[in-house]
């Protein structure tokens, strides 16, 4: 059972606001500069009429002779302290939610429902690298049922100003895309669409074409394509570090399930030099519908 803390929405903002695709964002926090970093960028995402719901599992531990908070209240106060302010100079609604059940992962899990997006630190914290690697098995495969957005920038920064987008051009992909052109467009970011060549990913030029088409339609010079050989993996981080994006989008298509969660998601996760927002595959429908996606 959660403690609920009084909201600290802004007037006339709360659940259930839409006309972002982000516009209610669970953003879990660890105490880490890189939770809070996730607060700005989800609120970037969910646009000034969106709400963000902040989670804290402060968890419990069992030890011999007694059972304590893992993290302590006056450690959970500061922590709740750095994220409000976080979400009120972003200008965007807020509530808080603080769990004390366990473990943290599954937590996370159950709060995400209703929610369009999960906001993260980069995942450096034992709990979440044990939840997205494979040590909680028995909820990997439901970890992506939501899109997921993990935040590199401690400070925050312009997620949207350098978008890289890895499309490998299936059904679906044109959603991808859209939302990443959606983002760019709103905040005077550029596009660069990459399309990887290789075992990992079939050749479809035409529908490639067309999404660059699109977004240069859109975005003008701020658009871009690039096509490269090789692994996915190894082709997303290179063309991150080399564009500079301050964000990936990819889909985790084909991903569920451990082994190839470890092949390419969680490697662009751990391993881009920006911040990642990871969507599942079957969120990809709804994200078409709800971009305008002809």
């Amino acid at each position: 059972m959660s403690d609920g803390l009084p909201a600290g929405e802004l007037p006339g903002v709360g659940p259930g606001v839409r006309g972002h695709t982000f516009s209610r964002a669970l953003c879990a926090l660890d105490g880490s500069p890189e939770s809070i970093g996730a607060i700005r960028h989800a609120a970037s995402l969910a646009g000034p009429d969106g709400h963000l719901t902040l989670l804290l599992v402060t968890s419990f531990r069992n030890e011999p002779e007694r059972r304590s908070a893992a993290i302590v209240p006056a450690r959970a106060t500061e922590i709740l302290e750095q994220a409000e302010a976080a979400a009120r100079e972003a200008g965007v609604g807020w509530s808080v939610e603080v769990d004390p059940a366990g473990p943290p992962g599954r937590v996370v899990l159950d709060y995400c429902a209703g929610h369009d997006l999960l906001a993260l630190g980069t995942p450096a914290t034992a709990w979440f690298g044990a939840m997205f690697m494979g040590g909680v098995a028995a909820t990997a495969e439901d970890y992506l049922t939501r899109p997921l957005l993990v935040s590199r920038a401690a400070g925050g920064g312009i997620l949207e100003e350098r978008i890289l987008v890895a499309s490998d051009g299936l059904e679906g992909s044109d959603a991808l895309v859209a939302i990443a052109g959606r983002l760019a467009a709103e905040r005077g970011g550029s596009v660069t669409l990459l399309h990887v060549l290789g075992g990992e990913s079939r050749m479809h030029p035409h529908r490639i074409e067309h999404q660059a088409a699109r977004l240069r339609e859109q975005l003008g010079e701020r658009a871009q394509l690039i096509v490269e050989p090789g692994h996915a993996r190894h082709a997303v981080i290179a063309t991150a570090l080399s564009e500079a994006s301050t964000l990936v989008l990819l889909s985790s298509r084909a991903l569920s399930g451990l082994h190839a969660v470890g092949s390419v998601s969680r490697r662009v996760v751990h391993q881009a030099p920006c911040s990642v927002l990871l969507v599942p595959p079957e969120q990809l429908h709804e994200l078409e519908q709800r971009a305008g996606v002809a």
